[in-house]
């Protein structure tokens, strides 16, 4: 699971790379002749969606441990989260709605507050979505498009209380396993 944790994380912080060197939202684009070198991000054919937004306020260690998961939850279902977990997760809904609790602070971006990101010229260049803030202990759920950062060391749990499966993708951020701080899995 900490793996999973440490590959979600390495995928959030590539997006949010991208942010920060001047991506704006989907790179798709009609080309008229050949461009200027600065023009566009992606070589004709390539683009790029943003799906989950976050901003981790404390990460492992370095070097670590970054997993990509695809994690689903059965209605009925859930798990804890333990507060010595060190890691830090991005987590993007798929389908279904997760219902969480965490003993910290949360920010949740919506699917809506994603679209309207992703739209070009809907927001101004250099901003990141606006979240959601969550208080610590507050239960909330996850819908299909909306994702948030889990911070490390803090208790939780995530169920699904629903009728339907859920599913995310999940970047997971951890210390290197066999490190010694983290347990295996």
């Amino acid at each position: 699971m900490r793996r999973v944790s440490v590959l979600l994380s390495v995928v959030g912080a590539v997006l949010i790379g991208l942010v920060v060197i001047g991506w704006s939202g989907p790179v798709t684009r009609a080309q008229e002749g050949t461009p200027a070198a600065e023009e566009g991000f992606a070589p004709e054919g390539v683009s790029f969606e943003p799906l989950a937004f976050g901003t981790a306020a404390e990460l492992p260690a370095t070097p670590v441990d970054l997993v990509l998961i695809r994690f689903g939850i059965e209605p009925g279902a859930g798990f804890p989260i333990e507060a010595d977990d060190p890691t830090v997760a991005l987590a993007y809904v798929q389908s279904g709605v997760l219902t969480v609790r965490v003993e910290a602070p949360m920010q949740v971006i919506r699917a809506a507050t994603i679209a309207a990101f992703a739209t070009p010229g809907a927001v101004e260049e250099d901003a990141l979505p606006a979240a959601e803030e969550i208080a610590a202990g507050t239960e909330f759920t996850l819908a299909a498009g909306d994702s948030t950062v889990f911070p490390p060391n803090v208790a939780g749990e995530i169920r699904n209380d629903g009728q339907e499966r859920a599913e995310a993708l999940v970047t997971l951020i951890a210390p290197p396993a066999g490190d010694g701080a983290t347990p295996a899995p």
